[in-house]
């Protein structure tokens, strides 16, 4: 605290001279007054002399003025001080974070970092400037005093000095103890603004699940342990400032008790013992004062730690200032011999080798966790490869400046995000200089400039809820012209429209497909839908980390390996609308191994028995531990399964998409659920409940002896 203070202070020479004259200014002025006593009394009032009486009054009403102008001078520097230091501190915070990768946004949640904004930076500047003003002027004040007392009388001040000690020790007694205290109820705040933050950002999934009551209980259980520390902080941070005043009225009393003996024994004139009582109550003020003071100093340790944990952050991109431009990009993308992972000991991308031409549509495809988004985001430097090289034009692209980059380069995301303001800017965001005649090209590449005329302001707009106000289809047109505004050279895609119902996404990726074609971009996507993969020029297939196959669909296909595998799992659904009707045929029923070798009539049969069920992103499916009653076809979309740990945190164990399958034991008996599951993106599912399945197993006993087959394997 006291290096960063001193930090400030340098950095912000001007006011600190302010600040100090102004303090200066009003030390003088109170220990004029202190002082005065002794010279009225001894000098004015007992000799009866008006003279002295006139220079002392107008002395004091001299540097009373002063004090004033000198004072509102320093209140201005230190207001324009303390606002300097929020504005400082919340803009390094901020420059810092832009800088940080996707490992630092899942260490820090969103109402962790807002705390530090908007609790932590105010908590840090109210110590700083209190300790600048009201705490240095104590400093200053108890010095000035006592080398004064010592010159008035030195046995009592001594004595008094060392009686003094007693004002310590509260702080040194309760420092851990509030110290403790206050990180508890910053960490409690922090997770009342994540859920705070979580409300407000579901309420939907909260009406629609009429879950308010249960998050009104979590979030009272917080807001319950919040009020039970505040208590205890705030009772600390009294008994810190209580505590000590008790020991200075025992100091005072004993200079009231000696000081009049020294009166008494004429050792001491009454003017010199009023004057000394005088300036001991200054002294003593500043006591009081300035351990009023340390729980905002306290308070400040704590938060300063927590915002330097936060810059202290090594970023996993380090970006090389002054650094030479990107050249336009002509050929392509190339990744020589790269490797890479989330923690040192486990590798997502194993020595990968490839060059992406920078013409044509081409798809990286592969199980989840096999790299794909790992891969996309190594090309556009969201991370640095731990080996190899990744390049652009055969030139190291750590070499060139990042922005030159960017700027050549265009990515649309799953999750699209858009900014609570008009369809205009959230467009122009890729090239604010843009003209609305850009803007409107760019949305007629996208095919969503029409849609937009129609909304009574036109590109003016107002886009809500970040884009809830939107359709998902219009929400993801409108990232696709945000990112062809840039005109870039290379378009990304990171399963752009596995979000979408069946009609927008067959309507998007058509798009999609036109703008891959026109042959003045380059388009790269990931995707784990192979209806729209087969489109491409060029599929990719990963394989834990590495690239097992590389030509076009029919090239694959014939080749009979795990593209192959993955086409024949996404085939054989029929989905309607918007998704509401789904079937499966009976030849991709058949395919299951516990269904494998039953006639076709049985297994149209199953096929009728299956029920839809769609879900939204985010919802639970099964929960650990229920019993089981139903087993599910994945249509579209894609879960996770998580399973508890011992500690009570949630482990992934697997990630499941199209055409995956879960639950078939509940089919056979009601069993506990070992895992749960959860929605990652909206989801169709084919469902059928044991119930309405048992009928078939005991007309067809082999249906029976195939789940008691799987059955064993799995327990």
């Amino acid at each position: 605290m006291l290096k960063t203070i001193i930090g400030y202070l340098s950095l912000h020479k001007g006011f600190s001279t302010l600040i100090g004259l102004g303090l200066l200014f009003e030390l003088l002025f109170h220990y004029l007054i202190a002082i005065s006593y002794k010279y009225l009394i001894d000098d004015a009032i007992m000799p009866k002399d008006a003279h002295a009486l006139s220079i002392i009054i107008g002395v004091l009403v001299a540097v009373g003025l002063l004090n004033v102008v000198t004072g509102s001078a320093g209140d201005y520097a230190a207001a324009k001080f303390s606002n300097h230091i929020l504005t400082d501190i919340r803009s390094r915070l901020l420059q810092h974070i832009q800088k940080q990768s996707d490992d630092f946004h899942v260490k820090y949640q969103t109402g962790d970092i807002l705390s530090r904004y908007t609790s932590d930076v105010p908590i840090i500047e109210t110590a700083i400037t209190r300790s600048v003003t009201i705490g240095l002027l104590s400093v200053l004040s108890i010095v000035t005093g006592l080398v004064i007392l010592f010159g008035m009388e030195w046995r009592l001040t001594l004595i008094c000095l060392a009686l003094s000690t007693l004002l310590f020790v509260p702080y040194k007694v309760l420092r851990p103890r509030t110290t403790k205290v206050t990180h508890e109820y910053q960490e409690q705040l922090v997770q009342f603004t994540s859920l705070a933050d979580e409300n407000l950002k579901g309420y939907r999934v909260i009406r629609g699940f009429n879950l308010g009551d249960t998050m009104v209980l979590r979030i009272r259980k917080v807001l319950d342990a919040m009020f039970t520390l505040g208590v205890r902080r705030a009772f600390n941070h009294s008994n810190l400032h209580r505590y000590p005043m008790l020991a200075l009225a025992i100091v005072h009393a004993f200079i009231l008790g000696y000081g009049g003996y020294l009166t008494f024994t004429d050792a001491l004139s009454i003017g010199n013992y009023l004057a000394f009582n005088s300036l001991f109550m200054v002294v003593g003020h500043s006591f009081t004062t300035l351990t009023a003071v340390l729980p905002s100093i306290i308070s400040g340790r704590v938060s300063l730690a927590r915002v330097d944990e936060v810059l202290n952050y090594k970023p996993r991109v380090v970006l090389v200032h002054h650094a030479p431009k990107l050249p336009a990009i002509s050929q392509g993308i190339q990744l020589d011999h790269v490797s890479f992972g989330y923690e040192p000991a486990q590798s997502v991308l194993k020595n990968m080798s490839l060059t992406i031409p920078a013409r044509g549509y081409t798809v990286i495809v592969g199980a989840s966790g096999s790299g794909k988004s790992t891969l996309l985001h190594l090309m556009l430097r969201f991370y640095d490869p731990d080996e190899g090289r990744v390049l652009y034009d055969n030139e190291d692209i750590q070499r060139f400046d990042y922005s030159s980059l960017l700027s050549q380069t265009s990515i649309v995301f799953q999750d699209t995000f858009l900014f609570n303001s008009t369809l205009s800017d959230n467009i122009k965001i890729a090239r604010p200089e843009a003209t609305i005649q850009e803007i409107a090209e760019a949305a007629r590449m996208a095919e969503v400039h029409d849609t937009i005329e129609r909304f009574p302001d036109g590109y003016a707009s107002k886009v809500q809820h970040q884009g809830a106000s939107l359709s998902g289809g219009q929400r993801q047109r409108v990232a696709i012209a945000r990112a062809l505004l840039k005109k870039p050279k290379i378009l990304f895609l990171d399963e752009a429209t596995s979000a979408l119902d069946p009609d927008t996404e067959s309507a998007v990726n058509e798009t999609i497909r036109r703008l891959a074609n026109n042959g003045q971009q380059a388009v790269v996507s990931v995707t784990h839908r192979l209806k729209y993969a087969s489109q491409a020029d060029r599929i990719l297939v990963l394989h834990q980390g590495e690239i097992v196959e590389d030509g076009t669909h029919e090239q694959l296909i014939s080749h009979q390996g795990i593209y192959q595998r993955m086409w024949n799992k996404q085939q054989g659904f029929n989905l309607t609308g918007n998704g509401s009707n789904a079937t499966i045929d009976q030849a991709r029923l058949g395919q299951l191994p516990f269904f494998a070798g039953l006639d076709p009539e049985t297994l149209q049969r199953i096929v009728a028995l299956f029920e839809v069920e769609k879900l939204d992103t985010g919802q639970s499916v099964v929960n650990e531990g229920d019993d089981g009653n139903k087993f599910y076809i994945i249509v579209r979309g894609r879960v996770e399964v998580t399973k508890a740990m011992q500690d009570g945190a949630m482990k992934r164990v697997a990630l499941l998409d199209d055409g995956d399958h879960f639950g078939e034991i509940a089919l056979l008996r009601s069993v506990p659920r070992t895992a749960s599951i959860r929605t990652l993106t909206p989801c169709v599912l084919l469902v059928i409940s044991g119930d309405r399945f048992l009928p078939l197993m005991i007309k067809y006993p082999q249906i029976r002896e195939s789940l008691e087959t799987t059955l064993r394997s799995r327990l």
